[in-house]
């Protein structure tokens, strides 16, 4: 049986990879359009996931087929709106308000399944969102459109945490997952019609990144995420997400050469405190504090 503890840093190596997506997406999406972007990186990942899977075929029941689905409906619907949304409002704006899923999930779990979180994960996400807020620079009083479109996509976010963590203990983890990528990937032909599907005269490059990408980027952090989260809960695990900016700046600056200021640095420094936060057991602490002023 895996600790939370554990669970929550298996969690974390996930916002690892996912921090090293935003900026190599970047650099890959200079050479090929989104749409032929998200089929390549997408189909990929589903064809190597289903070639290992196949030796679970037996496993496969009509449970784990409709779960799988759902998951992939949820996270096709992600990419589409946060990639929709992104091209009609600022960078900083879509961070953050992607990075409240953070919020989102624990308040969602609690008004659908009553998934009742613990005050230390409360107090963690508190200091998690002040830290987006920073790390982002966004303007919440400022919306449009494109905010809107990016919200729904921090809803789609928030759902698949929750559902992942309700499906995730019931099937096949690698059936599970490969049932979902399969169904991005179909989904990410419906829009080929209308903008085609171009293939420009790849680099080496660019080509080694839409492999790693499609492997780490999306095989490895959906497994390892459907795994963790049978050992946590949907709270913890959308706090250890609320890491996915940090490292995301950091690659951006080591990679891309972008400079980090003073207030993204600040704004990393209160997510990590939030996620110190959550390991705390805050409640027995406070009752010896106020046992020991009463003693006085």
């Amino acid at each position: 049986m895996i600790s939370k503890f554990k669970a929550d840093l298996g969690l974390l190596s996930v916002t690892v990879f996912w921090g090293t997506t935003f900026v190599l997406s970047k650099l890959t999406l200079a050479e090929v359009p989104l749409t032929t972007y998200l089929f390549l990186r997408l189909t990929l990942a589903a064809l190597a996931l289903d070639l290992y899977a196949l030796r679970f075929i037996k496993d496969l029941d009509k449970k784990t087929l409709l779960h799988g689905i759902i998951l992939g409906i949820l996270l096709y619907l992600s990419y589409l709106f946060q990639m929709w949304g992104i091209q009609h409002t600022t960078a900083s704006n879509a961070g953050f308000i992607t990075g409240m899923s953070v919020v989102l999930v624990p308040v969602f779990g609690y008004v659908f399944f009553r998934f009742k979180p613990a005050l230390s994960v409360l107090m963690g996400i508190s200091l998690a969102t002040a830290g987006l807020l920073f790390l982002t620079g966004a303007n919440p009083l400022a919306w449009n459109k494109g905010d809107i479109l990016v919200l729904i996509c921090t809803l789609t976010v928030a759902f698949h945490i929750i559902f992942t963590g309700k499906f995730a203990p019931q099937s096949n983890v690698y059936l599970l997952i490969a049932v979902q990528l399969s169904t991005v990937s179909v989904l990410t032909l419906f829009p080929l019609p209308f903008t085609g599907l171009s293939l420009p005269s790849l680099t080496t490059q660019s080509i080694l990144t839409l492999i790693y990408l499609a492997l780490f980027g999306t095989v490895f952090t959906y497994l390892m995420q459907t795994s963790m989260q049978r050992y946590t809960t949907t709270a913890r695990t959308a706090l250890v997400f609320s890491m996915e900016p940090v490292f995301a700046a950091l690659f951006a600056y080591l990679i891309a050469g972008e400079v980090l200021g003073l207030r993204v640095c600040l704004g990393g420094a209160l997510i990590v405190l939030g996620m110190i936060s959550a390991e705390v057991p805050w409640i027995p602490i406070l009752r010896r504090s106020v046992l020991k002023d009463n003693s006085r």
